[in-house]
C-alpha cells in the first residue's frame, strides 16, 4: 500500500514572531532547521521515492533538509508547486496573531482566500498526488492550515465544513501525518455533475 507522508515545514521566522505569514515567504529559524533534520531522521527508513512541496522557502527548505537525510544518493527529485502554498489570509498577513483564527478571518472578511477557492485548491492537490508515478511512497511538505484543507477535502467535507474541521485539527512544525493513498479521495471533476 502506497503511503503519503505529510509534513508541516519547520518553524519559520514569522511562526517565531507570531505573525500571520500565509503566502508571504519567510525563512526557517535555526529551530525550524533542527525540526526538519529531526523529521528527516524519522523518515530515514521509509520507502520515499517522490517529494512534493510548496514553493514557499520555509516548506521547500524543509523538504531539502529532509531529502539530504533520506536520499544520500541524490536520486529523488523534488517537485515544488504553488498549489501547496499556505492559505492567503488577506489583510492580516504580516500582522501579529490575534484571537481569531486566520482561516475564519480570511474567509469571513472577504479579504483572504474564499472557502470555495480553498476547496478547489485542495482538490487539485489531491489530483496531483494521485497523478504522481512512483514505485515507493510520497513525501508532501506543506503548511499547517492548508494541509488541514487537503485532509478535509479527502475526508469528504464540504467547503462549508472547512472552519469547523480546522478548529479540531492541529499540525505542528515538523510533524508527520501518514495516510494511505487510497484514503486520499476527491470528487473526480470528469464524473461530477
Amino acid at each position: 500500500m502506497k503511503k503519503i507522508y505529510f509534513v508541516r515545514h519547520g518553524q519559520s521566522e514569522y511562526n517565531f514572531k507570531k505573525i500571520y505569514s500565509g503566502n508571504i515567504d519567510t525563512k526557517l529559524t535555526d529551530l525550524g532547521k533542527q525540526q526538519a533534520h529531526k523529521t528527516g531522521q524519522l523518515l530515514k527508513h521509509k520507502n520515499i521515492t517522490s517529494i512534493l512541496t510548496s514553493d514557499l522557502s520555509r516548506a521547500y527548505n524543509t523538504a531539502l533538509n529532509i531529502k539530504d537525510i533520506i536520499d544520500p544518493e541524490d536520486s529523488i527529485e523534488i517537485q515544488s508547486t504553488p498549489l501547496l502554498q499556505e492559505v492567503f489570509f488577506g489583510d492580516i498577513q504580516g500582522k501579529k496573531y490575534s484571537e481569531s483564527c486566520g482561516l475564519i478571518y480570511a474567509i469571513e472578511s472577504g479579504t483572504g482566500e474564499s472557502a470555495q477557492a480553498l476547496y478547489d485548491r485542495g482538490t487539485q492537490v489531491l489530483e496531483l498526488i494521485h497523478s504522481i508515478k512512483t514505485e515507493g511512497d510520497i513525501l508532501v511538505v506543506g503548511h499547517g492550515l492548508f494541509s488541514s484543507i487537503v485532509f478535509a477535502v479527502s475526508e469528504g467535507k464540504t467547503k462549508d465544513d472547512l472552519i469547523d474541521y480546522r478548529l479540531h485539527w492541529n499540525f505542528y512544525n515538523g510533524e508527520i501525518k501518514e495516510k494511505n493513498l487510497n484514503e486520499l479521495k476527491f470528487k473526480d471533476k470528469s464524473t461530477a455533475r
